[in-house]
């Protein structure tokens, strides 16, 4: 093979999904801008929460219990994605990687000790 006249097929098929997915994301925007209406009506710009009149300022704090609430199931998801493939290649990795394995854990499960002291767990606010 000569320098420069390498042409990689492999990528062939990664090219043509680029190129349809520009054209198909930047054609629903210009179909949109020759179709869409144009009148301006003020109520399209009040909030909308689900169908339901607005409940309250929309600068209104929101009770840090979510957030708390958030961080678990990340915590949990997390533990989850590393877990499984450990678990499928555990006869095949030795010693050490049991114990890494065992200090994530222990991580994981700090961060869940530090979840119910902050009250993450209950569902009342404070």
């Amino acid at each position: 093979m000569e320098p420069g006249s390498y042409i990689p097929y492999k990528y062939l098929p990664v090219l043509i999904a680029m190129i349809f997915a520009t054209v198909f994301g930047l054609g629903g925007l210009i179909v949109n801008k020759i179709v869409a209406p144009r009148k301006f009506n003020p109520i399209k710009f009040i909030a909308y929460e689900s169908g339901n009149p607005p409940s309250g300022e929309p600068k209104e704090r929101f009770y840090i219990g979510f957030f708390l609430l958030a961080i678990l199931f990340v915590v949990f998801d997390v533990e989850v994605i590393f877990l499984y493939p450990w678990a499928v290649a555990f006869d095949a990795i030795s010693l050490e990687g049991f114990w890494m394995m065992i200090i994530f854990i222990l991580l994981i499960f700090i961060g869940y000790i530090y979840e119910i002291f902050m009250g993450a767990l209950t569902w009342h606010r404070k």
